[in-house]
């Protein structure tokens, strides 16, 4: 059991270190390429972040056991909104009046609506995620083409403004911060199914809990960054983006691999909280046009909630 915990440890901080290196190289070839704020924070920082979940998918659904993949991909989605952007709404409030973040929390029910319609029959298989990928790349044009109508800006100085990269050092920082990934999410797999085997509790609690929220910690380092620095259309896109690209590609690809299953507990206490959380923050951006501290709040109190519920469950 120790050497599972220290295969845990020591893989969720190579994840956090990877994506980490990763968000920084990407970011910085997306500002000298003058991307929108909003457009970086959706698509390459949220793509980066969300790295951790993709590389642990695809290696633990090529090895025949993607329980504990589904798992965290679902837990990291309430994680992000549960912790990450209730942590940043307590630290600074946060405006959401852009058209574009407010409909792409409306597209957060639609994403995990549709995986679990998809995987009302057990499982998710190759048909289903194909489905799950060609809405994805759907709903990624419809951003980049509406992205045009918000307000661009630069990515400041956490991203590209202040790194000052060549193109081969950020090509190096990607490609090292794959490498990390891949090493880390293998070192997850193992020590993640180890440790619930010695300890008798499903996989796909731990995904939910402690994997979830180990490979989370990319989006709230951004996220908190983003907070205090006032950017709060990058600190949306992060978070909004990445639960999106966890549902609909993420999962599509582990897909890709081998079937998905999904538990009967994904609907009978997952699926219900998801909800209730995403219409709590649907609720606030649409009402206040303003994520303050009440939300936050709120938000954590739901991601409590859950947590007990999944202790319950074990």
């Amino acid at each position: 059991m120790l050497f599972d915990v220290l295969f845990l440890l020591g893989g969720l901080g190579l994840l956090i270190i990877g994506a980490n290196v990763l968000v920084k190289g990407a970011s910085a070839l997306a500002a000298s390429l003058g991307v929108s704020t909003f457009v970086i924070g959706l698509t390459v920082v949220a793509m980066g972040t969300s790295a951790p979940e993709a590389s642990l998918a695809v290696i633990s659904s090529w090895e025949g056991d993607a329980s504990i993949s589904f798992g965290n991909i679902i837990g990291a989605n309430l994680t992000n909104i549960g912790v990450v952007l209730a942590s940043a709404c307590l630290v600074c409030p946060i405006p959401s009046g852009m058209t574009l973040l407010r409909r792409e929390a409306v597209f957060l029910v639609v994403s995990i609506a549709a995986v679990a319609s998809l995987g009302l029959n057990g499982s998710i298989d190759l048909g289903d995620s194909l489905v799950l990928i060609v809405a994805g790349l759907a709903f990624n044009y419809f951003v980049v083409r509406s992205a045009k109508l918000e307000r661009a800006a630069k990515y400041a100085e956490e991203g590209g403004g202040r790194v000052g990269m060549g193109r081969g050092k950020m090509a190096i920082s990607i490609a090292g911060g794959l490498a990390l990934l891949i090493i880390g999410s293998e070192l997850v797999l193992q020590g993640g199914v180890g440790l619930a085997t010695a300890l008798g509790v499903d996989e796909f609690i731990i995904g939910l809990t402690v994997v979830a929220i180990g490979t989370t910690m990319p989006e709230l380092a951004v996220s908190l960054s983003s907070a205090c620095r006032l950017e709060p259309d990058l600190l949306l896109g992060n978070v909004l983006g990445s639960n999106i690209f966890n549902s609909l590609f993420i999962i599509g690809l582990a897909g890709t691999f081998s079937p998905v299953s999904v538990s009967s507990s994904f609907y009978t206490i997952i699926m219900p909280f998801t909800l209730v959380m995403y219409l709590v923050l649907i609720a606030f951006m649409y009402k206040g046009r303003k994520l303050n501290r009440a939300t936050g709040g709120m938000l954590a109190t739901i991601y409590v909630a859950y947590l007990l519920g999944v202790l319950l469950m074990a």
